[in-house]
């Protein structure tokens, strides 16, 4: 092996030009190709992953419910709720003028037009929505007394004030049975605490407004998104500072942790690379008390960490900065191959000599070091196998690199003795195995760790991945105030080879829930399981709707209300709601009741 490395080093000092041309091609290739790599800054990579949660994250893949971002516009002092429904309409009318492309949907914010499409699809569907207990209060609003009641509290309705907005929905539904099912979507829904005002979700206490913003990128898009959340960002500041003492806002989601994180993990990868690199200069250069010998040492550590990349991007085209980040503990290992180099060219300049000692046992240090990192790439977590690679790949080139060009590029005219003995000298030929006290201490320690081991705990809560700014945790703890939203909540998604097969399934875990809630081990829960139903629940709430409304019943209660045979509302009350309602009453009846 020596005998290689010896031939290449005296070609290379034979044709120095051409050894210089190929080296600077090589350093623009690897730089190059090193540039084009993509960096994964998901947080989630460290998790393992398994059959299950790969299951999971495909499942999440394709729904968006995690991605919102929830905008909470809380009052000041005094302030009232018109204060907040004024800073939320400023809120809406910046972010759809300056992060329109970034922005898929709001939502929030309800118009009287969504309104009467969920009262429009209500009335449409009406049968599908209804069950047992459904129809025996249907049965107890058909009876006569019940009928009177209805009529006489409609005609009041229309005479007062609000019979401009009730009189649609009078004439399309006057007893009143669509408003059975409007009850039921409360289910989709956590908690009493939330009530609507000037259009906007408020709390009842007057005192949060909520707004959800579903982002057009997914989170891991983070270069794209990081536009996004600093202008996001400059509205809430430039909004706040106008409302200062009203009103003010806070922001959390996936998309600004991970823009939070994807931020945090770049600082850290460039701090910590900076900071080790400083440190080793500082040590090297008063080691060697020359300012040139401490770069030199890095080349072959760089070139390593740049034939890894390369490598990586024509195999995967990613890799993970957090894997990255913590590759930079590999400085301090890659540097000891060129400082092996460096001590015995210091000792001896005779460089035949120095592959024939070294060259061997650097490669197996390579190589050995290298595949304790590969053993990496058989765990589940994605960021560790790029990690290992990257590692191993890492080395075993730096020491490659470190036989061909430190000998090559270290002058050997130059002398890097130390003049006289310094403190690291000193530390690495002090006799440790011969202090008695020293020995003492060390099996003294070891004996302790011992019986105290086995009380390390590990932090199993994976949310401690997350790096969240103060700015988000404490909109994250005015989040779980409201109602426990943030933290206590669970979230349960069903799937299945059809959507049929969906649908069953959410409609079984929606009765499991309900059955559950009932016995109180779950305090609430929302779901679309009572409303949205597989085509076979729908075709048998169909048969029960026309089941319950045979032809006698429908003609009775045609009768009851054309001709009413019950006198508890007054003469003049019945005429009059005889022109308002009764031919339209009856088309509703006709509508529906023939389904």
């Amino acid at each position: 092996m020596h005998h290689f490395f010896y031939a290449v080093h005296a070609w290379m000092n034979r044709n120095r030009f051409l050894s210089a041309a190929l080296l600077m091609m090589l350093i623009m290739c690897l730089g190059f190709f090193a540039s084009r790599i993509s960096f994964s800054e998901d947080i989630t990579n460290l998790i393992p992953a398994s059959n299950q949660s790969n299951v999971t994250a495909k499942v999440l893949k394709q729904m968006n419910f995690a991605d919102k971002i929830s905008i909470v516009i809380t009052a000041q002092n005094n302030a009232s709720s018109e204060n907040l429904s004024e800073y939320a309409t400023e809120f809406l009318d910046s972010i759809a003028t300056r992060c329109s492309p970034y922005i898929g949907k709001i939502q929030g914010r309800i118009d009287e037009q969504d309104l009467q499409q969920t009262i429009d699809f209500v009335y449409e569907n009406l049968p599908v929505f209804l069950d047992e207990h459904d129809y025996n209060t249907i049965q107890d609003k058909i009876q006569d007394d019940s009928i009177a009641k209805i009529i006489e509290q409609d005609y009041k309705s229309l005479i007062s004030p609000t019979g401009i907005v009730s009189k649609d929905f009078i004439l399309r539904d006057p007893l009143g049975i669509s408003f059975i099912v409007l009850k039921k979507l409360r289910q989709l829904s956590v908690g009493d605490d939330f009530e609507l005002q000037n259009g906007f979700i408020i709390t009842k206490d007057k005192r949060n407004l909520l707004l959800f913003i579903t982002p057009k990128l997914p989170p891991n898009e983070t270069d794209r998104n990081t536009r996004f959340i600093e202008k996001l960002h400059s509205i809430q500041k430039n909004l706040n500072l106008k409302y200062n003492g009203k009103a003010n806002m806070g922001y959390l989601g996936a998309t600004p942790v991970a823009v939070a994180n994807a931020t945090q993990i770049k600082a850290d990868v460039q701090n910590t690379s900076l900071f080790a690199a400083i440190i080793l200069i500082l040590i090297l250069t008063f080691f060697y008390r020359n300012l040139s010998t401490p770069f030199l040492i890095f080349i072959p550590s760089l070139f390593g960490a740049a034939f890894a990349l390369a490598v990586l991007y024509f195999a995967k085209g990613s890799i993970s900065a957090i894997s990255l980040g913590i590759s930079s503990i590999l400085l301090g290992e890659t540097t000891d191959y060129s400082i092996y180099v460096l001590t015995h060219l210091r000792n001896n300049k005779n460089v035949k000599l120095l592959y024939k000692d070294i060259s061997k046992p650097l490669i197996l240090c390579g190589t050995t070091t290298a595949i304790t990192f590969l053993c990496l790439f058989f765990v589940k977590s994605e960021a560790l196998k790029d990690l290992g690679i990257f590692a191993s790949l890492s080395v075993f080139a730096t020491s490659v690199f470190s036989l061909v060009l430190i000998p090559l590029l270290y002058k050997t005219q130059n002398k890097f003795l130390v003049p006289k003995a310094n403190i690291i000298d000193k530390l690495g030929t002090y006799p440790y195995h011969k202090n008695k006290f020293l020995v003492t201490g060390v099996l003294l320690l070891l004996s302790i760790c011992l019986f105290t081991y086995s009380k390390v705990t590990f932090n199993n809560d994976l949310s401690a991945l997350n790096y969240i700014p103060d700015e988000l945790k404490k909109t994250e703890h005015t989040l779980e105030k409201l109602d426990g939203i943030s933290s206590k909540s669970i979230y349960l998604a069903t799937y299945g080879s059809s959507y049929e097969e969906v649908l069953e399934k959410n409609s079984m875990l929606f009765k499991k829930l309900k059955a559950e809630k009932a016995d109180s081990v779950i305090t609430n829960f929302s779901s679309i399981g009572g409303l949205v139903l597989s085509e076979k629940e729908q075709r048998e709430k169909i048969r029960q709707w026309n089941s319950f409304w045979d032809a006698s019943k429908k003609q009775q209660l045609k009768a009851k209300i054309r001709f009413p045979s019950f006198m508890r509302c007054s003469t003049n009350i019945l005429n009059q709601l005889q022109l308002a309602i009764t031919q339209k009453s009856a088309r509703f009846l006709s509508r529906n009741l023939s389904l």
